[in-house]
């Protein structure tokens, strides 16, 4: 690899020892005549790869070890999320337009199970995910520039958040057209479509065009 040496001019080369592929594409067990890996994304803990088949495969970053596959019988995967401050949880997209959001039940050493699945953007293709950086909240974004997000109750939280499910949904907004990024941190939400990047406070629901 060679380096411009207005940027580096005290060095020509840099050397890269890679990290070898074939433990990770022997844990995916993949075949390619049948299976397509249909998105991906990482976190600290997973890799995760969904595919044609509506399969979900979380794999152990550390040794590449496969852990968990999870199915959907509502098409394929077409977008992956994971939960950034806690790992616990994974949203998954479908070709249907559906959000399925996995609880994976890994500090109690249970079977992963379905929380809870949005029915919002059904019909369309779903662009974006994006998980609140600190509650259990996704957003979704879809090909028409509509931003919704859902609120997930799980058993950890107790009795007493049981309370605020009844309306589990909330309608964001509506850009002007196909949502192509979602973002979040400290209460605002970035919203970028096709030709514009908006700015959403979620607390006040108030909304900038930038």
């Amino acid at each position: 690899m060679q380096c411009n040496s207005t940027l580096f001019p005290s060095y020509s080369h840099v050397l890269a020892e890679l990290e070898c592929l074939d433990p990770l594409l022997s844990a995916l067990r993949l075949d390619s005549a049948r299976l397509k890996c249909t998105c991906i994304t990482v976190s600290r803990k997973w890799l995760a790869l969904g595919t044609s088949g509506g399969g979900l495969n979380l794999i152990q970053k550390d040794g590449w070890k496969q852990r968990l596959f999870l199915t959907h019988k509502e098409g394929a995967i077409s977008r992956v999320a994971c939960c950034l401050h806690d790992e616990d949880y994974v949203a998954v997209a479908t070709s249907q337009g559906l959000v399925v959001v996995w609880e994976l039940n890994q500090e109690r050493r249970g079977k992963p199970e379905r929380i809870y699945v949005s029915s919002e953007h059904k019909g369309r293709k779903v662009t974006a995910l994006c998980w609140d950086t600190a509650a259990l909240r996704v957003f979704i974004g879809d090909h028409v520039g509509k931003v919704s997000a859902i609120k997930i109750n799980t058993s950890k939280q107790g009795k007493a958040a049981a309370t605020f499910v009844m309306f589990p949904v909330q309608i964001i907004t509506t850009v002007d057209s196909r949502v192509v990024q979602l973002d979040y941190l400290d209460g605002r939400l970035l919203i970028s479509s096709l030709t514009r990047t908006y700015l959403c406070d979620t607390e006040r629901q108030v909304m900038f065009s930038l």
